[in-house]
């Protein structure tokens, strides 16, 4: 995994979870990728090593769990590969 990405079913939670996060994870805000195309288009991009971390935060700020999801990043341009986590 070169990335995790956390997208978002809606603009209230991809800002929720910025604010939650901000203090704990570095989390760069960016649109969601083709190759997920879902939700409120807002995605928030993690290093793969504050993965646990954000899932942590994320299950304990007040959002429902079908508020978010969380995908494995590899590659770039036509190799980009997106694997949703559970």
């Amino acid at each position: 995994m070169d990335y995790a990405l956390v997208t978002f079913a809606s603009t209230y939670g991809a800002i929720r979870a910025q604010e939650a996060l901000r203090p704990a994870v570095k989390a760069v805000t960016m649109p969601v990728l083709r190759e997920i195309s879902l939700g409120c288009g807002i995605a928030l991009r993690l290093a793969p090593g504050d993965l646990g971390l954000a899932r942590t935060v994320l299950a304990a700020c007040g959002l429902e769990p079908g508020e978010y999801a969380f995908y494995a990043v590899t590659g770039s341009g036509p190799a980009l590969r997106a694997e949703r986590l559970e």
